[in-house]
């Protein structure tokens, strides 16, 4: 491929190779970075190392390294490479999501052993910032019933979405709650225990998350505090 220099090959006989089965699974966040590693147990020094990429087709060189230099191949990644620990790791800066697909690493040893290393990153978009919209129903002293729509400008397969009831940021309450419209909407039902819970919306992907929140109080001012035949007739 134009561009890309062929990596000078060692002379020698090359010792049986420890080879990674599975590549690590890695979630990176547009704009932020991440760190591809992998703990390493070397007897020798490091001779070489080829970092290779690949998305679609056939991995292309990143980088390589020898002699304590390194060299970056592939313009993609340009002043957004960072090797550390001999280049035994990878630091990529200001994700993209075209930076999605296979790093794979290959370690030349001096006494010729060769290491194999795998990771495939998935880049994701942040969550977009949420909102609850309440609907209110009939409620009584007893109940308090009503409908919440978490709000998310964007939907994406990448999304999850789940609810919570909570009395503090450790204790959770247990809930009367229907589900529907992909998890985004949930019609609850509360009894007076539960006049002080706090209801939250979690939206999450596999490298980001957010919240929203919504207080019973506020849905239902009255919930739990009235008593029966304490009203008065005219």
């Amino acid at each position: 491929m134009g561009g890309i220099e062929d990596v000078p090959r060692q002379a020698g006989f090359l010792l049986p190779e420890e080879a990674q089965d599975v590549p690590v699974q890695v979630s990176g966040l547009v704009d932020q970075s991440v760190r591809l590693s992998q703990d390493l147990y070397l007897t020798h020094p490091v001779e070489d190392i080829v970092w290779t990429f690949q998305t679609n087709g056939k991995p292309l060189r990143i980088l390589f390294f020898s002699n304590y230099n390194s060299k970056i191949y592939e313009s993609q990644f340009t002043n957004r490479l960072e090797p550390s620990n001999n280049t035994t790791e990878l630091l990529i800066r200001d994700l993209r999501r075209e930076d999605s697909g296979i790093f794979a690493a290959t370690i030349i040893l001096t006494n010729r052993v060769k290491h194999q290393l795998s990771f495939n990153l998935t880049v994701y978009d942040p969550v977009p910032a949420l909102e609850i919209k309440t609907e209110p129903e009939i409620n009584s002293t007893d109940w308090c019933n009503f409908t919440l729509h978490c709000s998310i400008p964007t939907i994406t397969s990448t999304l999850s979405v789940s609810w919570q009831c909570r009395h503090t940021d450790t204790e959770y309450c247990p809930f009367n709650h229907t589900v529907y419209n992909n998890g985004r909407t949930v019609r609850i039902s509360l009894q007076p225990q539960s006049r002080n819970s706090q209801l939250l919306c979690l939206v999450q992907n596999p490298a980001d998350k957010k919240n929203v929140s919504v207080y019973t109080q506020d849905i239902c001012p009255d919930f739990g505090n009235r008593k029966k035949g304490s009203e008065k007739s005219e």
